[in-house]
């Protein structure tokens, strides 16, 4: 009994440390939103802050001489973004992934990479994208130039081109 009660101390003791490690990081995590925001704002309020980069965009991308297509990105306050869109089929290539960052008042860079897969699902390159975004409106659209390559798997560049893109955030519905 007294080796059981012993088993039950630690493991309380385990779960009061991963709590306040949980809560340590919260408390990280919500500072370096403030810091990047430049004011002691709540965190949930982030993604509607106006003028901020930060959230989920619906975007309407237009490459020269290519239809156009809708994506949607995620634009992280760690800085990394996520795209994912109806370009290819499924499993012909992965999400893009890659950095973002401010360029000055309402400006932003990118840069997005895909791996690209046959119709076997054999790898068969990368599509890199770098982009600006210029934010527009009241923060709630972007206007965006872009440049991409195209690379084959051994990394030489068999098609490059460039486009336009406009953007609208995506908001929560409902409340």
């Amino acid at each position: 009994m007294k080796l059981l009660n012993l088993k039950a101390q630690n493991l309380k003791a385990q779960s009061l440390k991963a709590m306040t490690l949980c809560l340590a990081l919260t408390g990280i995590w919500t500072a370096n939103a403030q810091d990047l925001r430049g004011g002691a704002r709540p965190s949930q309020t982030l993604a509607a802050d106006a003028h901020s980069l930060i959230g989920t965009w619906k975007v309407t991308v237009t490459p020269d001489g290519i239809p156009p297509f809708t994506s949607y990105t995620v634009f992280g306050l760690d800085g990394n973004s996520y795209e994912f869109d109806n370009s290819n089929p499924p499993g012909l290539q992965t999400i893009a992934v890659g950095p973002w960052t401010s360029t000055g008042v309402n400006r932003y860079a990118f840069t997005q990479i895909n791996q690209l897969f046959d119709d076997k699902g054999a790898y068969a390159g990368e599509l890199k994208v770098r982009a600006t975004i210029e934010m527009t409106g009241i923060g709630d659209t972007f206007k965006s130039t872009f440049a991409f390559d195209v690379f084959d798997p051994t990394g030489a560049v068999v098609f490059s081109g460039t486009g336009k893109a406009a953007a609208k955030r995506v908001v929560v519905e409902g409340q």
